[in-house]
């Protein structure tokens, strides 16, 4: 019975990683996408300045709203992966079982601040909403649209250190050190 809900616990758990990976993945190709549409704004931007005389005021407002969003879609992915640049200086010369503490409170408090982040994110965007809040710049643009990247990002954040800690408790309940 117990190795049976141990298979079944590591089913749900390989579920979740698919579900948790197709939203990430989804999240890296629009923030690629928003790379790409950068380059071409920023392109034109210093085309149209420099070449034609041409200054374009509203390219700088629209790429700032997009490397927001390339930040809040992409982080998720990254600690997905335990990609995030990490400083060892001290935690690689702790024993194995005390690194792993370290990194269980380190995704405890990236959960915790991903939480406090998306409530947060969601309380401003309902404000920019109920008040019509738009942006300075040339594009006046509803802010509830950029500023609904925030609690996504932090949400998808979130259930990405959420899975990782699962994955981290079972790993230790299991002996795999791998």
């Amino acid at each position: 019975m117990n190795k049976a809900r141990r298979n079944s616990a590591g089913a749900l758990l390989d579920i979740i990683d698919k579900i948790l990976e197709s939203l990430c993945r989804f999240g890296i190709m629009i923030g690629a996408i928003l790379v790409v549409a950068t380059m071409v704004v920023v392109g034109y931007s210093v085309v149209l300045r420099y070449v034609f005389g041409v200054p374009q005021v509203w390219t700088d407002e629209l790429v700032s709203f997009w490397l927001v969003a390339i930040v809040a879609l992409g982080a998720a992915d990254v600690l997905r992966r335990n990609g995030h640049i990490g400083i060892d200086l001290v935690t690689s010369h702790l024993p194995a079982r005390l690194k792993d503490w370290v990194e269980i409170l380190g995704l405890s408090s990236v959960i915790v601040l991903s939480a406090v982040l998306t409530v947060s994110g969601v309380e401003m965007v309902n404000f920019s909403w109920s008040v019509d809040l738009v942006s300075d710049g040339y594009l006046e643009l509803p802010m509830w649209i950029p500023q609904s990247l925030i609690p996504i990002g932090f949400t998808l954040m979130g259930c990405a250190a959420i899975h990782r800690l699962i994955q981290k408790l079972r790993a230790r309940v299991t002996g795999d050190r791998a």
